[in-house]
């Protein structure tokens, strides 16, 4: 059974097999016609293998493997090509962190109100002598929920919606620190262990 990507050796090179360096960017579904092995862009496939990996697996490069002949200026253009990527895509996700973040903060706003009024609700129909029926289900039951719900969203959106766009900014801050090597696919790697699409 092949491993999954975070057990293989801790120290590895990520392998990302490219029939057109084109693939590096863009997939197009219409190449599964003529024997294309991809359905996402080689880019995404090495995001997602690094957002996959558990944090103590070390890897040493990225090897980025053509189906033909590859020259030093392709080898180059492909290497600049993925690490303006990372920047551009890191800029994009700080971006959408801070959109979110400006969103928490808006319903926190509107949230708190709803949790205030949740809140006097509840405990205006748990005061002694109401109603046992009413107390129960408006007081400690429905009340008690408009103000959860008023402060659960805006503290999704500030604590927990932001993790995944913390995360990618992680791996591709790491992607843009590691060694890019471009090769054919028979070059060898001796010694390496492999992270393969």
């Amino acid at each position: 059974m092949p491993k999954r990507p975070d057990e293989r050796e801790p120290r590895g090179d990520v392998v990302i097999r490219l029939d057109t360096p084109e693939e590096l960017f863009a997939a197009d579904p219409r190449s599964l016609l003529v024997g294309s092995r991809r359905l996402e862009s080689g880019v995404e496939e090495l995001v997602d293998l690094f957002l996959a990996m558990k944090k103590k697996v070390r890897t040493r490069r990225i090897v980025l493997e053509m189906a033909g002949e590859c020259s030093p200026e392709l080898a180059a253009c492909l290497e600049g090509s993925l690490r303006r990527y990372c920047r551009l895509r890191i800029e994009r996700a700080k971006r959408q962190g801070a959109v979110i973040w400006r969103s928490g903060m808006r319903a926190l706003v509107s949230g708190s109100l709803l949790f205030f009024v949740g809140v006097v609700l509840s405990f205006g129909f748990t005061r002694p002598g109401e109603d046992e029926f009413w107390a129960e289900l408006l007081g400690n039951g429905v009340f008690l929920v408009v103000a959860w719900v008023g402060l659960w969203y805006p503290l999704d959106l500030l604590f927990i919606a932001r993790q995944p766009v913390k995360r990618e900014i992680r791996v591709l801050t790491e992607v843009l620190k590691l060694p890019v090597v471009v090769q054919s696919q028979g070059a060898p790697a001796p010694g390496d262990a492999t992270v393969a699409s």
